[in-house]
């Protein structure tokens, strides 16, 4: 509805009778009858109060209302088609594009194969990958900016801002695993307990980060981090720190390279086993396309990290 007693069926007929001063060829031009288009036209005058055609048996013509109703009721239609042909034309080139923000510890192993496999599907499909820690990547999501963000399920994370308005489909469970010098005293075991960490001078993320909120929340009672923490802000700089030697770090095996740093290895932890979830959010309020819905179920039937924890 335009007004109150005003809707766009009676507008086109008026415009199409105006513009050929025939209810019969405007009713062609419409698909529809001649009676159907008097109708509209007689609603719309009364609706207006005032008459906006003059009709006699042999001709039609415009009153002086119609002649300067016309030109702005032909404008009012012209504007609504172009809105909705921009609407139309952004949906489509959103519909080619898809945008990922995803933690830079997942892009390394995760990612590579489930792009790959959704390349061979669509390959026309424009992907631009954001790197950006889980705050970041949940606040794209939700202001629209991302498709989808690839992250850990945090479970502080339901009673904040972000959850209402986002939707999470889980992709695979990412253990915490070890990673220690090849020389080091724990290498020599096949696993080991988080207290065994205690003596030893730990890497690890800051205290407010969603792996450590996470570690801690799983580990609550459990005296396992040494009094000596070397503080890093990506997970991913701990390879290099232990393969210099500087001390030892828990990561998620999702943030291991294939090709790891030589003379460290990995080690499963045990007394309990924690992992992270990991999947795909997205908002709840926006409608997945074709594309957006293979590369979801794509994520989920991807085979993915397996231990090689040796």
């Amino acid at each position: 509805m335009l007004g109150p007693h005003i809707d766009l069926d009676e507008l086109r007929s008026f415009v199409e009778v105006g513009a050929s001063l025939s209810f019969v060829h405007a009713a062609e031009r419409l698909g529809i009858s001649a009676s159907t288009a008097t109708r509209r036209v007689q609603r719309l005058e009364k609706a207006l109060g005032v008459a906006l055609l003059i009709r006699s048996t042999r001709e039609v013509a415009l009153s002086a209302a119609g002649q300067r109703f016309l030109p702005r009721a032909k404008q009012v239609l012209a504007t609504l088609s172009a809105a909705v042909q921009d609407l139309e034309d952004s949906e489509r080139v959103r519909s080619l594009h898809l945008t990922l923000a995803s933690l830079p510890t997942v892009t390394g192993n995760l990612l590579p194969e489930i792009i790959r496999r959704f390349r061979i599907r669509w390959p026309h499909i424009f992907l631009r990958v954001i790197e950006c820690g889980a705050r970041e990547v949940l606040g794209r999501v939700r202001d629209g900016t991302a498709d989808f963000g690839f992250t850990f399920e945090d479970p502080h994370s339901r009673t904040g801002e972000h959850w209402p308005q986002l939707a999470f489909q889980k992709v695979v469970d990412d253990p915490y695993c070890l990673i220690v010098p090849a020389a080091h005293p724990l290498a020599e075991s096949e696993d080991v307990r988080w207290r065994d960490l205690k003596p030893y001078a730990t890497i690890a993320a800051g205290p407010n980060s969603g792996n450590m909120k996470l570690l801690r929340s799983k580990l609550q009672g459990l005296d396992w981090l040494s009094d000596t923490v070397y503080e890093i802000d990506h997970l991913t700089t701990s390879l290099g720190m232990v393969e210099a030697g500087l001390g030892i770090a828990v990561v998620p095996l999702s943030s291991v390279p294939i090709g790891k740093p030589g003379g460290v290895v990995m080690r499963p932890l045990t007394e309990p086993s924690v992992h992270r979830t990991l999947g795909l959010f997205r908002r709840r309020d926006q409608a997945l396309g074709d594309a957006a819905r293979q590369f979801l179920a794509i994520a989920q039937a991807v085979p993915h990290i397996s231990p090689r924890l040796e």
